[in-house]
Formats: C-alpha cells, sequence, structure tokens
C-alpha cells in the first residue's frame, strides 16, 4: 500500500548562472559573484596583469583566501577582411613544434591508459587534463617539478606556461575570427568553437603566494576565488562556474571535501559543425553489433564522399570528417576479427594507429555510416597518473613550494566529459578538477566503407595546432559509459529548462510541473503524490510568462535543448496553435516522441505540452519514477 502526502515542491536544477569575477582582489570569503568595493586598494600584487621580476621564494609575499579576476585575451581589433593582420596575430600565438609533440606524447600515453580500462563507452579530454597537470606544474619544485614536467613533455616551467599562454590565445582568437568573419557574411548563427578556462579555488586557510596567483593569471588566464571548501555552497559555485564555460553541456553538483585547500579546474568547450552536414532524410535505424555479442538498434547517419580520406592499417581502416572550424572528426574501425582494446594497450599502438602524415591518406570514394551517439565519462584520474610516473606528487614528498609556504599534495584528479554525434556536428565539453590538501593524398580509385557498426574508436583533432581535444571509445552507442552512483533522489516532479542552443548566451526558460503522478522510495516504502492542474488551454496567456522565440535567419523554428537534475527517459510533445486557447472545442494536438537527450523544435505563437516520463523500470537505479506535465506558452 503506498502512502499519499501533500506535495512537496522543491527547486531541484542547479541554474547555470554565469560566475562573473571580480577585478583586483578580495579579502577571504568573496564569492565569485561579488563586486570590489569602490575605493579599496588591493595592492600591485593583486593585479595579475603586471609583470615583476621575481621576487626569492623566501621573500614572496602571500594571502590567504583572495578572490583575483584574471583577465581574458585582449579582443583583436581587427575587421574580418583584415587577412594580413589576423594572419600575423596568430603566427605570433603559434605553439613551437617541440610543444605540439609533447601534446601528442601526452594525448597517447593518457587516452591509452585511460580508456583501456573503459568497460563500456569512454570519452577522454587529454587537453583539459594537460592543463591542469601545467597549471600544478608551474608552481612545483624538485623531483615533483621534474616528474610532471617529464609526462608534459617540456623541459622548464617558463617554456610551459608561456606555450600554455600561446595556445590559448590563439584559440581564442581563432574563435573571434571565425564568429565576426561569419556575421560578416550573414551567418550570426555560426557556433562552431574551441574555448578553454581555467580557474584557482582558494581556501580561506591556505596561504598562497601572490606572484603564483600572478603567473596563473598572466600564462592561464585563471581567475581565483577565495572560499571555505567547508561551505555547501562552493561546491555550487564550481558547479556553476563549469556550467557557464562548458555552456550548460555539464553541470556537475560538486561536494568537495572540506579538508581540500586548493583546487584546480580546467574547462574545455567545442562544438564543430559538420564540413558537409548529414541529411536528416538519409538518418535510419539499423542493428549495431556489441563485443560481447547480440546487438541493439540505433539511428545511423548516412552518406558517400566521393573524394573522401582514408588509412588502411594492419587490423583496422582510419578516415575522417572535417568540420567547419578546422579540426577533424577521426575514426578507427577495427577489422572484424579485431577488436577496440587492442589499439588501446599500449601508448605506441594507439599513436601508430591514429598518425598519420598528410602524403599517407588515401584519396578515395568513402562510405559512411556513423551511428548517432550522445553519452558522458567520468574518471577517477589518480591511479593513472601515478602509473605515469607522476606519484610524487600525491604523497607526503610533494613539493609545490611555488604555489604555497604551507606543505601541499594533491589528493584527487578527476574528469568528467561529454561528446554528442548528429546530423549537423560534433559537441564536446570536459572539465577536470585536481584538489591539493596539506600533508598531399595519393590520387586512386580506392574505396573505404567506414560502416561503425561495431564498437569503434574516436578522437577530435585541431588541425591548426595538432592537438587532441578527445580521444574516445564507443561500445555501445545507446549505452552509457559508466552508471554514476546515484546521490540525488527526487521526491517531486523536478522543473526544466529550456535552452536556446542558438543564442550566443544560451538562454534557459524555466519550467514548473503542471499535472503530476510522482512515486519514491523512502526508507524502505513507497510514497507517492498526485498533482492536478488544468488543460493547457485553459491557460491564461495575459498572466502566463511566454517563451519568446527568436528569429534566426532561415529558421522557422528553433531547437530548445531540455535539461534538468534527472533527464526523463521519454517526452511526449502536444502542439496546438495559440488561437486555440479559451476554445470549449478544440482541434487535436500534434504529436511528437523522444529519447535520449531532447531537443525540441519550438514555434512562435504555439501552445506546448510536455509529458516527461521517468520509468519505473528505473526505480531500483534512481530511487523514483512518474510522469509530469508542462505547459510552455511561445510568443
Amino acid at each position: 500500500m503506498r502512502n499519499h502526502r501533500k506535495q512537496r515542491i522543491a527547486c531541484l536544477m542547479a541554474a547555470a548562472m554565469a560566475v562573473t569575477a571580480v577585478t583586483g582582489c578580495q579579502k577571504t570569503g568573496a564569492s565569485p559573484g561579488q563586486s570590489q568595493v569602490a575605493g579599496e586598494s588591493s595592492g600591485p600584487e593583486a593585479d595579475m596583469t603586471g609583470k615583476e621580476e621575481q621576487e626569492p621564494m623566501e621573500k614572496q609575499k602571500y594571502s590567504k583566501g583572495e578572490t583575483c579576476k584574471a583577465r581574458e585575451p585582449e579582443k583583436a581589433e581587427l575587421s574580418p577582411e583584415d587577412y594580413e593582420g589576423w594572419n600575423q596575430l596568430l603566427a605570433e600565438n603559434q605553439i613551437s613544434e617541440a610543444f605540439a609533440k609533447g601534446l601528442d606524447a601526452f594525448a597517447y600515453e593518457s587516452g591509452s591508459a585511460v580508456l583501456k580500462c573503459a568497460e563500456g563507452n569512454g570519452n577522454y579530454s587529454p587537453l583539459s587534463l594537460y592543463y591542469t597537470l601545467a597549471l600544478a606544474g608551474c608552481g612545483a619544485e624538485g623531483e615533483t617539478a621534474e616528474q610532471i614536467l617529464e609526462r608534459l613533455g617540456v623541459t622548464d616551467q617558463e617554456e610551459l606556461a608561456d606555450q600554455c599562454r600561446r595556445l590559448y590565445q590563439s584559440y581564442a582568437y581563432h574563435s573571434q575570427r571565425e564568429q565576426e568573419r561569419m556575421e560578416y557574411y550573414g551567418m550570426e548563427d555560426y557556433r562552431s568553437t574551441i574555448q578553454l578556462g581555467n580557474s584557482l579555488w582558494i581556501s580561506d586557510q591556505l596561504n598562497i603566494f601572490q606572484e603564483y596567483q600572478k603567473l596563473a593569471g598572466e600564462n592561464f588566464f585563471a581567475s581565483s576565488y577565495g572560499v571555505d571548501f567547508g561551505s555547501p555552497d562552493t561546491g555550487k559555485k564550481m558547479g556553476e562556474w563549469i556550467s557557464q564555460k562548458t555552456r550548460g553541456v555539464l553541470s556537475p553538483r560538486l561536494e568537495p571535501d572540506p579538508a581540500t585547500l586548493l583546487a584546480i579546474l580546467n574547462t574545455l568547450y567545442f562544438y564543430g559543425g559538420w564540413a558537409e552536414p548529414f541529411s536528416g532524410e538519409m538518418t535510419q535505424e539499423d542493428a549495431f553489433y556489441l563485443e560481447e555479442g547480440g546487438q541493439v538498434v540505433v539511428p545511423y547517419l548516412n552518406r558517400t564522399q566521393m573524394e573522401g580520406a582514408f588509412k588502411r592499417g594492419e587490423g583496422y581502416t582510419l578516415s575522417y570528417l572535417g568540420t567547419d572550424n578546422n579540426c577533424r572528426m577521426m575514426f578507427l574501425l577495427p577489422d572484424e576479427d579485431r577488436t577496440v582494446g587492442e589499439f588501446l594497450e599500449s601508448q605506441e599502438r594507439l599513436g601508430e594507429a591514429l598518425e598519420v602524415k598528410e602524403e599517407d591518406w588515401v584519396s578515395g570514394k568513402v562510405v559512411w555510416k556513423v551511428p548517432k551517439f550522445d553519452f558522458g565519462s567520468s574518471y577517477q584520474l589518480k591511479d593513472t597518473l601515478k602509473a605515469m610516473g607522476m606519484e610524487r606528487m600525491f604523497g607526503e614528498q610533494a613539493e609545490f613550494g611555488g604555489i604555497s609556504p604551507d606543505p601541499l599534495m594533491v589528493s584527487d584528479v578527476i574528469q568528467e566529459t561529454h561528446i554528442g554525434v548528429d546530423e549537423n556536428g560534433v559537441e564536446g565539453a570536459a572539465y577536470t578538477m585536481m584538489t591539493l590538501a596539506r600533508g598531399a593524398m595519393i590520387q586512386n580509385e580506392e574505396m573505404a566503407e567506414m560502416i561503425l557498426d561495431r564498437p569503434f574508436l574516436f578522437g577530435i583533432r585541431d588541425d591548426t595546432h595538432g592537438t587532441w581535444l578527445f580521444l574516445g571509445v564507443c561500445r555501445n552507442p545507446e549505452g552509457e559509459a559508466e552508471k554514476a552512483e546515484n546521490d540525488l533522489l527526487l521526491t517531486s516532479a523536478p522543473e526544466i529548462g529550456l535552452v536556446d542552443v542558438l543564442s550566443s548566451s544560451w538562454q534557459s526558460f524555466t519550467v514548473q510541473p503542471g499535472n503530476c503522478s510522482w512515486n519514491w522510495r523512502e526508507n524502505g516504502e513507497m510514497v507517492g503524490q498526485v498533482a492536478c492542474g488544468s488543460h493547457p488551454l485553459d491557460v491564461d496567456p495575459e498572466k502566463t510568462k511566454r517563451l519568446k522565440i527568436p528569429h534566426y535567419k532561415g529558421q522557422e523554428e528553433v531547437n530548445y535543448r531540455l535539461s534538468c537534475a534527472r533527464m526523463p527517459g521519454r517526452v511526449t510533445l502536444h502542439e496546438w496553435d495559440i488561437s486555440q486557447l479559451g476554445k470549449a472545442e478544440t482541434a487535436e494536438p500534434a504529436v511528437k516522441v523522444y529519447t535520449g537527450q531532447v531537443m525540441l523544435p519550438l514555434k512562435p505563437d504555439k501552445v506546448y505540452e510536455l509529458v516527461a516520463e521517468w520509468p519505473e523500470e528505473d526505480l531500483e537505479e534512481q530511487g523514483f519514477f512518474g510522469e509530469a506535465r508542462y505547459v510552455v506558452v511561445t510568443d
């Protein structure tokens, strides 16, 4: 028998609010969203944009938990047609060949170590982990510094900081140039970009060298936030910062250990539209054959490239799809008698398979059949980094004397990523968090078939800089990489957010549930609640907040991503024309059903009812199930 209780509505979805950093430095406890008091002097040492000759470490000034704003790369004052000016600016921020080789070596070594342990799907960002380690490495000393620098492929900290600065600025300027160029030619909806973000979160109990904060701000564009790690609000603010930097793709619920003294955060966001988008009309469902036997039916993108490029290696075929921001998504399809695990066994095997000289590509027809997939991964990287030879920073012998006069050791390193592929392009996002506590092609008529209907490897490579942004393995397009431990029990139907993914600010519209039937397990017993509301066409448009659909050139409808504290398993969309409001006899609504990552095409002057279902068969995994209805009136 189920108990029935009064309805309890809780705001359970974390708002993806921008965390606005302050100018200069603040005293301990200032949150990232606060402004500095007018007239307050932060002192010359608090300005993270100035340059001074570095003092001996024992004479350096330090402070506790100051919040400091780092400047982003200054916007280039160049016109879209000034090709010479842009080329000169980008040349000034070009990374060295040696640094690029070090990035590749790190990608293959760490990618092999991380992905070969993935039992299902896996998506990993070597560049995000690299920046996190680089920020820590620039404050390390002695054998700790030697181990980090060796794995990162650099000889000294000054070179590491300078090259990281160049790459960060290069991505910022490339994105600015392409965005302004597309707007100049009337393509305001251009979304493709690569964006990095860095930050330091400093305990009010830690003395931190101001020179280190200054180095982090000048070379990594990392703002510093003074926080209390014992406060639940700190984890929320860190999650909001990540959400802002990844455009809402990642919105983690972070709960840092109260013993944490310093957290280093890096984010990476990537969106690349296909240079040649796939036609939605060609998308068809078919079987995907699993490694352990059996199959699942998934939607496939289909296309034949008459002038594609591929390479046949020992036991595999490699090819790629280009994106409109000079990147390529590589796909490695093992032969039918081989497995993806063979190519992840070592750094050498992975590098040998993915590292291709331009002259080694074969030109010919490529038949593509790519499963649509959308999944996330999370990794605990402490043991991986120890196995790679960076064990000293995790022990009591760790040397981070360039960061603080207090003894520090790394307590944890985690990474969370998301990857999604559809007809229009590929989107990837990642964050890495480190916490520290005390103590020209050959022309012929050959053909390759990239029929990706069995497990395969993939990677996203930035051709401009020759860097691997993501490496991954897809063993089941339907499945998740790893089931995260359930830490969120919903005891009422959650609110949902509708995010305009085309807007530059990714605006979100929040909707509360109306009619709902909700059930959850509490202390071993099932508890239920039912809430009844009016029919969608009985709402008063004058008293209802309406979703204003923006006008994007050439588009009659706009796709909105549905976001929620726990995503529903199925969403049914009912659509009426707004002229049906208040009528006694109404037309039958248009009905569409969505599963997985939900993108809803919405039009102006409509009434929508979203019926979201959380299936009962997932009760054992998440502890709740139910159905909720949401009404949205568009303008």
